[in-house]
């Protein structure tokens, strides 16, 4: 059986929610070191390529992205870069030189600001979806944290009330 993947869309200056996950799903992010490595490595690259950052999450199997791209050309030698580098890295960690860690990675086009406001929802109620805890709060790898740090719950809470997460997108991921 054919496995079908939709083509990339490259957009210039593009809100896109972004989803990459390893390899049959493996939980090679377990470890609190890989964690860090991917998170810090998205952080430069972001940088880099000049693209902003509104959400992200890193699980053990997958993460998601919510970043404004300015030049879409750049998005796949920015996951290129990406998967190539912290594939290295976790190789040599996990003494597994040559093992294919990162599957794909899929895009999607934010349509308007309350697809916008309920992909920042969703990847931060990532962590409770798949059942690593109770509350966003308690998972450590999302910008979650910063939101909490700067705005304030009672802000979080009213972006969780004004645009909630519907099931439909719940059912859409890795």
């Amino acid at each position: 059986m054919k496995i079908y993947r939709p083509p990339h869309i490259y957009m210039d200056d593009q809100w896109y929610f972004l989803t990459a996950s390893v390899l049959n799903h493996r939980p090679i992010l377990r470890p609190r070191q890989h964690k860090l490595c991917l998170r810090d490595y998205l952080r430069n690259l972001v940088i880099e390529y000049d693209f902003r950052f509104k959400a992200w999450v890193i699980l053990d199997d997958h993460y998601h992205l919510l970043l404004r791209i300015r030049l879409g050309r750049d998005l796949g030698r920015f996951f290129g870069r990406l998967h190539a580098s912290t594939s290295k890295q976790f190789n040599i960690w996990d003494q597994t030189p040559g093992r294919q860690v990162w599957y794909n990675y899929w895009d999607t086009c934010i349509r308007n600001e309350r697809d916008l406001w309920t992909h920042f929802n969703y990847a931060h109620y990532n962590p409770v979806k798949h059942g690593y805890v109770l509350h966003p709060t308690d998972w450590e790898f999302s910008s979650y944290h910063y939101y909490l740090r700067t705005k304030g719950e009672e802000w979080l809470a009213s972006c969780w009330e004004q645009y909630p997460i519907v099931e439909a997108v719940l059912e859409d991921d890795s």
